[in-house]
């Protein structure tokens, strides 16, 4: 009697779904445990925990598939004449999930890349078959420039928006800024010596290490950058102003602060104490 039982809880394919579910989250909670207690970098043991659960989750789908296989085929062929209602239900889904594979397949990004999908941008921290998870970055921000909103974004739209990684510019930038003033007559080239002398200046303590991180940027990427010199150029507004415009390779936490520094160096080249205007013009 007790075997007949146990043929017939083990023939059970209620009992073995659970069986095989519950063998796979032990599994995936047992790689979990152990990942994060190891000694990799943070980065790492996320990129680590998002895979096993990635391939526990498609386990768990394709388990109860081929458990239920016989009956989903006979379930299939007896509402046929549903079938076009089902797909057009399913539709976003499968979407989503051949997005998915299509993504894992191109490599475009990886968890803790920066990327900009369609006009969303930030710094992935999760990716499943269905969506991609940004920590939403201002693209106009500097330093971290977090807004604290997280997306969720559909795995569909790599078929419908371009997917751009900017991993390689979350540590230095081209910051491009302008200064704009009402011109009173004097030349505006007068500062132009100044300006550079100062912005040189700023730019001389990570000089060195632009170059290098510009020269690898460029052999990862294939492409020749403008270089880590810094440009500027004077030009006229359409109201006939003063434009000067900066063009520095920095790191992304110094660009506001070089930003501030150059403005008021400027500033105070054409309003600050005589001394400085005379020294500045020499």
């Amino acid at each position: 009697m007790p075997t007949d039982l146990l043929t017939k809880l083990i023939q059970n394919k209620f009992v073995i779904s659970l069986l095989a579910v519950a063998a796979i989250l032990i599994v995936r909670f047992i790689l979990t445990a152990l990942f994060r207690k190891s000694s990799w970098s943070r980065q790492d043991i996320r990129r680590r925990i998002h895979t096993v659960h990635n391939v526990g989750n498609l386990s768990v789908v394709l388990a109860l598939f081929a458990i239920w296989m016989p009956e989903l085929r006979n379930f299939a062929l007896s509402i046929a004449a549903f079938s076009v209602a089902i797909v057009v239900a399913l539709r976003d889904a499968v979407q989503c999930l051949v997005g998915g594979i299509y993504q894992a397949s191109m490599r475009s990004f990886t968890i803790g890349d920066w990327v900009k999908i369609g006009d969303q941008f930030g710094e992935v921290i999760d990716n499943n078959w269905l969506s991609t998870t940004l920590l939403e970055i201002d693209p106009h921000g500097l330093g971290n420039g977090y807004t604290g909103t997280t997306l969720y974004v559909p795995n569909s739209v790599f078929f419908s928006q371009p997917v751009k990684n900017l991993n390689f510019m979350r540590r230095y930038i081209e910051h491009t800024f302008s200064i704009v003033r009402e011109s009173k007559g004097a030349n505006p080239f007068k500062a132009k010596a100044y300006i550079t002398e100062r912005v040189l200046e700023y730019c001389d303590s990570f000089k060195e290490v632009a170059e290098r991180y510009c020269k690898l940027i460029e052999h990862r990427m294939g492409v020749e950058l403008a270089g880590t010199e810094p440009k500027i150029s004077i030009t006229t507004s359409d109201i006939g102003h003063d434009v000067l415009t900066v063009t520095l390779f920095c790191p992304r936490e110094e660009a506001t602060y070089i930003e501030q520094r150059v403005t008021e160096d400027y500033y105070n080249f054409w309003y600050g104490k005589p001394e400085q205007r005379t020294s500045g013009e020499a």
